[in-house]
């Protein structure tokens, strides 16, 4: 078997597939970047139209407010392809008051016309970087990964991945996740359950709310384990579940023989208060929709030189 760590990286990291040179995600930079363009611009930007010559050619320095995590410079520069540019910081670097990030030269009406959409992607995508970077220093070997609550998707999903977390699922069809309304739906329970998509996908994870969950799945998974021979990858959601009522079920996963054969992710409510105490439960990663979803911008401003 792989080093534990090497499947926990295979299950929730898809970062590899985000950057330019992949396809799918060009396209969805490419797309979300019209649409923001457009609803900002609209038919054009009216005062610099008004104000300022058509060939007129500027320069201007991205310049970095405050301390932080540089994320979005591959995006900022596809979306300013057809500018000059000069980088002084890359993704990923750290970044301090009023150090210069990048120079672009070119159309000052380009330029001013996308100084707002350009500075919005930088300051989110370091703003999640940044506290994405902050979180995963207090964890221990336990991983910190996104969920699917973010607001601009794979750009935020980009971001959390420089901040030095996991992806996750990038999309519904990245993955099985089997959660508590699909069984309801079902009315079946968790054994049926994982069996009808066990041939579907490598990846299926299933999200229990108890210890008495968490070990029928367990024993259902090693089973099916054993009589597959198609090599699915299982992982359980421990959601919403209390620290030390992890630390007991993985005792009993192990007293049971059943932790090799899953991974465990746990989730809900987890935030920077109670971080530390879920990153000392043993667990393999800790999700959390707030490194998205309530991400404070970094402060980052476009000067004229």
């Amino acid at each position: 078997m792989q080093p534990r760590d090497n499947l926990v990286l295979e299950f929730w990291d898809r970062s590899k597939e985000l950057h330019i040179n992949n396809k799918e995600y060009r396209d969805f930079v490419n797309t979300f970047f019209s649409f923001l363009l457009k609803s900002d611009i609209k038919k054009r930007d009216l005062t610099s139209n008004s104000l300022i010559e058509k060939n007129k050619n500027i320069s201007a320095a991205i310049v970095a407010k405050e301390t932080g995590i540089l994320a979005g410079v591959e995006e900022f520069s596809f979306l300013n392809r057809d500018l000059k540019i000069r980088k002084f910081k890359n993704d990923g670097d750290r970044i301090n008051k009023n150090e210069i990030l990048l120079k672009l030269s070119g159309n000052a009406i380009k330029i001013l016309e996308r100084e707002r959409t350009s500075l919005n992607l930088l300051q989110r995508m370091s703003g999640i970087a940044t506290l994405t970077y902050n979180m995963a220093r207090i964890m221990k070997k336990t991983k910190i990964a996104a969920t699917r609550k973010t607001l601009w998707g794979l750009l935020d999903k980009k971001a959390v991945s420089v901040g030095g977390g996991l992806t996750h699922r990038l999309n519904l069809n990245d993955g099985i996740i089997i959660k508590d309304n699909h069984l309801k739906i079902l009315g079946d329970g968790i054994e049926r359950a994982i069996n009808r998509v066990k041939t579907k996908s490598k990846y299926i994870e299933i999200e229990v709310e108890n210890k008495k969950q968490a070990l029928t799945a367990a024993s259902i998974i090693k089973n099916l384990s054993r009589k597959n021979k198609i090599k699915n990858m299982h992982a359980i959601m421990l959601d919403k579940i209390a620290p030390a009522e992890i630390k007991s079920i993985i005792r009993e996963l192990k007293e049971n023989n059943f932790y090799e054969s899953i991974l465990l992710e746990a989730s809900g409510n987890i935030n920077d208060g109670n971080l530390a105490e879920y990153a000392d439960c043993g667990v393999d990663i800790i999700s959390m929709g707030c490194i998205t979803n309530s991400a404070r911008v970094l402060n980052i401003s476009q000067e004229i030189e």
